[in-house]
Parts: C-alpha cells; structure tokens; sequence
C-alpha cells in the first residue's frame, strides 16, 4: 500500500460518490444510491463496503474522508458544527472520528453554522466545495444554487455568515402538490416566460400575492401549461435574489459574485444578478469539492 492512496467520499441525501486516489491522482470513481435518507445511519458501514470494498481488498487499507449528510444526525455519525465566523483552514483539525469494524481509519468534515437570533443556520457538505472555491475563485460573496440555495458571506478563508433560500424545493413542491403545477403536464424550457417571471419577482419581490396569478393565468391563457414551471422558477428566484441583496446589502462594489453550480443553474442566477446590477462568474461544484476536500484528505496520511 503506498502512503498516498486516500479515498474521498460525497455522500449526500440520496447518493455517494467515492473517488479512489492511488499515488495522489485520481483512478476511480463509484457510484451508489444508498444516501443517507435510504440507510439513516443503520447500515451506512455496510453502505460503505458495498461501494468500495473491492478497492480494500486490493490496495489494503487507505485512510478515508468523508463530506455531507453522512455527517448529520442521521448519518454515520453526527459531525459536529463549526460557528461561524469561522476560518475554513480550521476543518482539517476538527474531523470527526468513525467507527468501522475493520479499522479503517475514517473521518467526516464538519458543517458550518449560524446561531444569530435572527439567522439560524446550518450548512453541511457545502463547507468543502467552499473551502475550494476559496482557493480557486476568491471572492465576498458565493452562491451555491440548488435545493437549498446558500448565500455566503466570505473574506479570504473565513466564511463570515450565510443564509439559505429554499427556493429548489419550493418550485418542486408547488409543481407536485399545489394548485399551480396541477395539469400542468410536461414543462418545457421557455426563455421568455422565465424572464418574465424573474422581472416580476425581483422587482416585487413579495411574491406570495403572484403565485396563484399563475394558476390564473395557465386557465385563462395567459400562459401556456408547458411552461409554467418556467415562469415559477424566475419569480422564485428573482425574489431570491432581491430578498438576499436587502439583507445583505450587495452593492456593484461586491461583484463579482461567485455562483457554484452547473451552466444550466449558473445560467438563471447570472441574469437574475445582472437584473440585480450584480456581476457573476461560475465555478464548478465537483471542482471545488475535490479542491476542498484533498488536503483534508492528505492531511490524514
């Protein structure tokens, strides 16, 4: 077994993705759909071995670093939080240890949190795509759509603070469950109607009045069924972004603003920053959790 080879793991809600690194470069990746939502912490060693065991048993033991929801209370094990304002080059010192029945040595990063009384907040596995993005794109201000969108407040490796708009789960929820989505039928990607929506909802931004409107107008014509979902993601995320911009005060002066996400999310959050009078560049998240996360990792051998 050579003294570089290393494992890293993302293990998240629905997924893990382990990477095999053999001399300090990478030669494998594995892929399972045993996330934490789907083991909750009952068989997550077994979880584990199912994924990587046949790298184990041919390199032997490697020290193993983990991110994400693994992490959580309903995790492997419960990692602790890191208060912000917190400096990020302080991770490799707070891993926190796991038990597996061979041995092996593993560690989980810790989360981040916010404990203000008027911001309570908490990030998990994101912390590592941030600590690469310090590294690859420094700036005040990162964005990481997504489910939970996270809006940080950075200075050089220090995450000052950040809050969470769940405006990914808010357009799923109200696609599938509310009167907005019904018979809606398959969505279709519609430029005009998703600007339209992003106008509406940053320049309102108060947008709880809107939503039924959109009911409104896919019964009476105003907007084809086919993309209302288009017109839901502007106005979510046009509000998002003017809600996020009051509390925090961006200015011209903060861009530009780093948005870690894929080109389709990096898309949408561009124009609605333009629209904001805010700059953006985009970083890629497997990029920055590999970025983030290495060192941890080489920090164990």
């Amino acid at each position: 077994m050579s003294a570089k080879n290393f494992v890293v793991c993302d293990w998240g809600s629905t997924n893990i993705r382990a990477f095999l690194y053999l001399d300090g470069k990478q030669v494998e990746v594995k892929k399972s759909h045993e996330g934490v939502t789907t083991v909750r912490g009952k068989d997550c060693e077994g979880a584990f071995d199912r994924l990587t065991a046949e790298w184990f048993q041919k390199y032997g033991p490697m020290p193993t670093i983990m991110a994400g929801m693994v992490g959580s209370i309903n995790g492997w094990t419960d990692a602790a939080y890191l208060d912000c304002p917190v400096d990020l080059g302080e991770l490799s010192s707070q891993l926190t240890e796991v038990h597996h029945s061979k041995g092996y040595k593993i560690r989980i990063v810790p989360g981040i949190c916010v404990r203000d009384k008027d911001n309570w907040n908490v990030i998990r596995g994101e912390e590592t795509q941030l600590a690469g993005a310090f590294k690859l794109s420094p700036s005040k201000v990162y964005i990481m759509p997504g489910t939970h969108c996270k809006w940080v407040l950075a200075d050089g490796s220090r995450v000052n603070s950040f809050r969470t708009a769940m405006t990914g789960e808010m357009h799923s929820i109200m696609m599938k469950y509310s009167l907005v989505g019904l018979g809606a039928g398959e969505q279709e990607n519609s430029e005009p109607d998703f600007m339209a929506g992003l106008e509406r909802g940053y320049t309102e931004n108060n947008i709880v009045p809107r939503l039924f409107e959109i009911r409104g107008a896919n019964i009476l014509g105003g907007i084809k069924p086919c993309h209302v979902g288009e017109f839901l993601s502007g106005l979510l995320i046009g509000a998002e972004v003017a809600s996020m911009q009051k509390i925090f005060k961006f200015t011209k002066e903060d861009s530009p603003l780093t948005v870690i996400a894929n080109d389709f999310f990096y898309a949408r959050y561009e124009k609605a920053l333009k629209l904001a009078g805010l700059e953006a560049k985009q970083l890629d998240a497997d990029t920055c959790f590999l970025e983030g996360i290495i060192p941890l990792a080489q920090s164990l051998l």
